[in-house]
This record gives structure tokens, C-alpha cells and sequence, in this order.
């Protein structure tokens, strides 16, 4: 118990930090915030954003020749559907980049991809049914993407796990509540101290939490 205490719990923050709608990269340091109605998701692979109405978006990077033109990398192939002559160059808050509009028989896509510290970023839209909303929100996605300020990164806190000793009268739901900032906390405490509902907390015992920082 020693040795995993203080140790972090989850995605380490250098993957990248979800805040609410908003992602943000500590070490490559930019942020970008998604459309109100979806939830994100961090992997080592890509961020991936789902709507409850039939929208999703994946974000994630791509090995692309600095000889390349994002235009060009864009009309490469690797978006089914593409519409070539949809294809066309922007430039947001100093970054440059490149959007195309795809369509296959069942999903729409609003496609976008950058430069940026060296990399070619993407972000992929999809939605059943294309719309202005589905338009306007993948290109306010991509206007929101932007170098992070200290202020964003102060928004970034670190989870850990501590190990607590309980106390004359500490329940599960007790020990719990030193877990702030989680959801479904006394669920959490059970899971992590293989205990189910209604096992007896044993004062004196030490006992699994975790805290965000």
C-alpha cells in the first residue's frame, strides 16, 4: 500500500486533458473545444467525441511529408467520398489548414487537417444527416483549435491515488467523499478495494481513494 501511494490513476495528463467539451495538450500545447452535446474520450490512438444525435468526431495525427501540401494530402485517398473540388485552404488563430467535405451512402463528413510544432493534425466529423448545425459546429471545432495559455493548462488536474486509513465510524460512503471531483465515487471505492455494498469498513484498516489535483 506504501509503494502505490501517490501514484497516478488514468490517462497520464501528458496524453492530453478532457475539460468538459475542451481537450488540451499539455506537451504539444494546443487546446480545441468540440460542439455542445458531445462527450469525449482520450486514447494513446486518438480523442473521439460522440453525439447523442448520430455525430461523432475523431481527432488524432498523421506521418505526412513536409513536402506535401495538406490540400494535397487531403485528396490522397484516405477519405472515402472525398469531393475533390470541396477541398480548400484556411488559416485560423496562425495555424494553416485544409477542409473537405466527404459523403458515403450512409454518413456525411467534414474533414479537416493541419500543421502544426511540426505535425499534420486531423479531425474527422461524421453525422448521419448532414445539416448547417453539423457544418457550423465542425467549423467552429476547428476555429477553436489554438496554442494553449497558461490559463488552460492550469485547468489540467492530475488524479492519484492515496491510501487513507479508516476511522471509528468511517463507512464506505465516508471514504468516498474524499473522492471530490468523480463521478459515481462510492462505486469507484468499492471497485478499487474489491469490497461489494454493505461490507463492513474496519477501523484501522487502509483503504484505496482517489483525488484529482
Amino acid at each position: 500500500m506504501r509503494a502505490i501511494d501517490g501514484i497516478l490513476f488514468g490517462d497520464s495528463p501528458n496524453q492530453g486533458a478532457i475539460v468538459g467539451r475542451r481537450f488540451i495538450q499539455p506537451d504539444a500545447k494546443f487546446t480545441f473545444t468540440v460542439p455542445e452535446g458531445y462527450t469525449l474520450q482520450n486514447s494513446k490512438a486518438a480523442v473521439v467525441g460522440v453525439a447523442g444525435d448520430g455525430e461523432a468526431v475523431r481527432f488524432d495525427s498523421a506521418e505526412v511529408p513536409a513536402t506535401t501540401s495538406l490540400e494535397d494530402y487531403l485528396r490522397s485517398g484516405w477519405i472515402v467520398g472525398l469531393r475533390p473540388d470541396s477541398v480548400r485552404r484556411v488559416s485560423y488563430n496562425g495555424i494553416d489548414m485544409a477542409t473537405g467535405i466527404a459523403a458515403t451512402e450512409q454518413w456525411n463528413f467534414r474533414v479537416s487537417v493541419m500543421r502544426y510544432g511540426g505535425k499534420v493534425y486531423r479531425f474527422i466529423f461524421a453525422a448521419r444527416f448532414d445539416s448547417d448545425r453539423f457544418a457550423q459546429g465542425a467549423e467552429a471545432t476547428l476555429k477553436s483549435f489554438r496554442p494553449t495559455t497558461s490559463k488552460d493548462l492550469a485547468l489540467i488536474r492530475t488524479v492519484r491515488l492515496k491510501v487513507v486509513t479508516a476511522r471509528p465510524g468511517d463507512t464506505a460512503d465516508s471514504l468516498a467523499r474524499q473522492m471530490s471531483g468523480l463521478t459515481k465515487g462510492v462505486q469507484l471505492f468499492y471497485v478499487l478495494n474489491n469490497l461489494s455494498p454493505g461490507d463492513p469498513i474496519v477501523a484501522g484498516e487502509r483503504y484505496k481513494v482517489v483525488v484529482v489535483k
